[in-house]
């Protein structure tokens, strides 16, 4: 049981043998929804209905032990779970998960001790749920992947091009009649969520990628060309220039500051908010007369150095409405001054700027280098759990040409301004990726809450069998 655990304890004690314990349980009330998540998982995964007592699992509260770290202690005596937080119990959760299993007369717990925590405190998966609907009974079963892996952050691509997910009071028709979560399912999604130790970070897309904003309300959000509002015509096309929204209209500053306080409040305990920041066709400013106004207002010289300004500007809003913000690798270096240096930057294609200049800005990181960590259905390019066990959080690698990291891979060194890694999971179906998603977050797992590899690559396809077949049972559809 012990040398299957996945990811890797930092320390384990093997005191020999097993117990078996009653069907108990006992939780400190401040993990209550922590514990009920729990009793569940168990349910489906041996079986087993847990009643109320002591004796058997007990989820305990220690204020000494480190956000995120936790103790499992298991003998005949029972199984203690201890943490200081709703994250280090739920990481323990998922450890006690892959321990236990039915016996005749209770449940069966090796008898040792493990004391835990990771090196890299951010380690998400990104879904897109944008570019291909996914019903919520599947973004649910995400969490449930994230819980099994011990993954903190679910980063949920709610925005891309026509295509809007969320709610909104304040612009109805943004959805452009198209498929939308619900008020009632953005809360269950938190609850169930939160109760599993996992962070929902939502993301909004500025400046581009927005046509869902700019073609619905092109009065608000669009540029406009000769005085007249709508969609440009420009030398990058009309479905990009659409894509874009308009930083020097008031109203456009104003819709945007609204749409992000309509999110701060859908994701009331989400502490970050990614939003967007790359692949953004700016050379539509240079025929906007807004744009241009804009610019000579503020003394910005040109299209390059705006785009770093209004992804600054946005970031700003999102530290005024108390959260902080994450935006992709994108905006051009020529600018960077705009942005303040809170902001975190997920480095993934080492082609607008690279991680190392990124850091020598002051701004902190987070891997996302699309080799070997992107998933893409419509992509030739595939890479898997060994790829991933060869890599490690401070190397970034690409396979596009035009990007730095292709014949050369960019390796920085350690530091704590690198703050984890995320795969992303890209214009896939629930069905089209959810197997690949499941055994490269697993490797994902080890490399960074395990900073030092630990296991060649036979020694790791032998430890991960078991948390594939738990976490796969786990998600079935019942």
């Amino acid at each position: 049981m012990l040398n299957t655990i996945m990811p890797t304890p930092k320390f384990t004690e093997d005191r020999n043998g097993t117990s078996t314990i009653p069907f108990l349980f006992f939780c400190d009330p401040d993990f209550a929804s922590q514990g009920e998540a729990f009793c569940r998982s168990l349910q489906i995964l041996t079986g087993c209905t847990l009643a109320e007592g002591k004796g058997g699992i007990e989820f305990r509260k220690d204020a000494s032990l480190a956000a995120d770290a936790y103790v499992m202690e298991s003998s005949e005596a029972g199984m203690i779970l201890s943490a200081s937080d709703e994250h280090g119990i739920s990481f323990a959760a998922a450890t006690a998960l892959q321990c236990l299993t039915k016996g005749a007369d209770g449940l069966v717990c090796p008898n040792a001790r493990i004391e835990d925590r990771p090196d890299k405190e951010y380690r998400a998966l990104m879904v897109d749920l944008s570019s291909i609907w996914h019903p919520m009974r599947t973004v649910l079963k995400y969490v449930d992947v994230c819980y099994m892996m011990k993954i903190k952050y679910l980063h949920l691509h709610f925005i891309d091009m026509d295509r809007y997910t969320l709610p909104s009071k304040a612009f109805p028709l943004i959805g452009g009649g198209k498929e939308q979560y619900t008020v009632e399912e953005i809360a269950q999604l938190n609850e169930y969520a939160l109760a599993r130790g996992i962070i929902i970070i939502p993301e909004f897309e500025t400046p581009g990628h927005a046509a869902s904003m700019t073609k619905t309300y092109p009065e608000v959000f669009a540029n406009r060309s000769n005085g007249e509002s709508g969609s440009l015509e420009t030398e990058v096309g009309t479905l990009y220039a659409e894509s874009v929204i308009c930083p020097g209209r008031k109203e456009c500053e104003e819709g945007i500051r609204t749409l992000l306080t309509e999110i701060c409040e859908l994701f009331p305990h989400s502490p970050y908010i990614h939003i967007g920041g790359d692949e953004a066709a700016y050379s539509v400013w240079d025929h906007c007369p807004d744009c241009i106004a804009y610019r000579e207002e503020h003394g910005i010289a040109d299209s390059h150095e705006l785009y770093s300004e209004v992804v600054g500007r946005v970031a700003q809003m999102v530290f005024d409405l108390g959260r902080t913000p994450i935006v992709w690798e994108g905006f051009p270096e020529k600018g960077v001054r705009y942005i303040p240096k809170e902001t975190i930057v997920i480095a993934w294609e080492s082609h607008y700027m690279l991680v190392t200049d990124i850091l020598k800005h002051g701004f902190k990181v987070i891997n996302g280098a699309w080799q070997p960590l992107y998933i893409v259905e419509s992509l030739k390019h595939r890479w898997y759990p060994k790829e991933i066990m060869d890599w490690n959080v401070y190397e970034w690698q690409h396979w596009w040409a035009n990007s730095h990291a292709t014949l050369n891979p960019i390796h920085v060194p350690e530091t704590e301004d690198v703050l984890g890694a995320q795969v992303s999971s890209w214009g896939c179906t629930y069905e089209q990726d959810i197997s690949r998603v499941v055994e490269n977050l697993c490797a994902l797992s080890e490399r960074t809450w395990n900073v030092k590899r630990l296991y060649t690559q036979e020694e790791y396809g032998a430890r991960q069998k078991e948390i594939l077949a738990s976490t796969f049972a786990l998600i079935q559809d019942r």
